[in-house]
């Protein structure tokens, strides 16, 4: 499987296991064509849905505002790469990554609204749940990117912890709530397959 095809396989199961925390079966879900979001969703009750889907690592509002030498220097002290997969995002990470989402020129497929899923501790990258609980805050959140989600063209926006279950919301009227608290326990979507292969897990 090339990456280009593993990257859309990823990205339409994301946004399934999205569906599968709100309890919402959807009757298709497909990938989109740049330059419209990732993922089309179309729903029975009649809504249709363009999805970008995007992944929350930690560190990343520290990589975006460092310099190159401090950010391989951190990398060292971590154990490698490998602790942007490991170690929790916090409220800056979701921040900056909305950040360079809330700008880009969409081409939304007529009759969709447009959504953001932002997928962390995801089961592919083994994150732990139990530590992620203890960097998400809601009136963080909110203080952070409430603004400029406002401004944004996004109607709905997701933060799923993949494992652990947890799921924030975002939209305008309510701004960030919690849907479902992430639990302690190490609760995870199966795998699927084709993911399986090529993580090796």
């Amino acid at each position: 499987m090339d990456q280009q095809t593993l990257q859309e396989t990823r990205e339409r199961e994301w946004v399934r296991r999205l569906f599968a925390q709100k309890g919402i079966d959807p009757l298709d879900v497909k990938s989109l064509k740049c330059p419209a979001p990732d993922v089309g969703v179309s729903l029975s009750d009649g809504r249709f849905l363009a999805i970008e889907v995007t992944e929350v690592l930690a560190g990343e509002y520290a990589r975006r505002n460092a310099r190159k030498k401090e950010i391989q220097q951190a990398q060292q002290a971590a154990g490698g790469i490998g602790w942007m997969f490991t170690r929790p995002a916090n409220a800056l990470d979701v921040a900056c990554r909305i950040e360079a989402k809330v700008g880009k020129d969409y081409h939304v497929p007529s009759g969709h609204q447009l959504h953001l899923l932002l997928a962390t501790g995801t089961v592919e990258h083994g994150t732990m749940s139990s530590t992620l609980l203890l960097f998400i805050s809601i009136p963080e959140l909110n203080q952070l990117t409430h603004d400029m989600l406002e401004r944004s063209r996004y109607q709905h926006v997701y933060l799923h912890l993949q494992l652990g279950r947890g799921l924030y919301e975002w939209n305008r009227r309510d701004r960030w709530h919690e849907v479902h608290p992430p639990s302690r326990r190490s609760d995870a979507y199966p795998l699927m397959p084709q993911l399986k292969l090529q993580t090796g897990m």
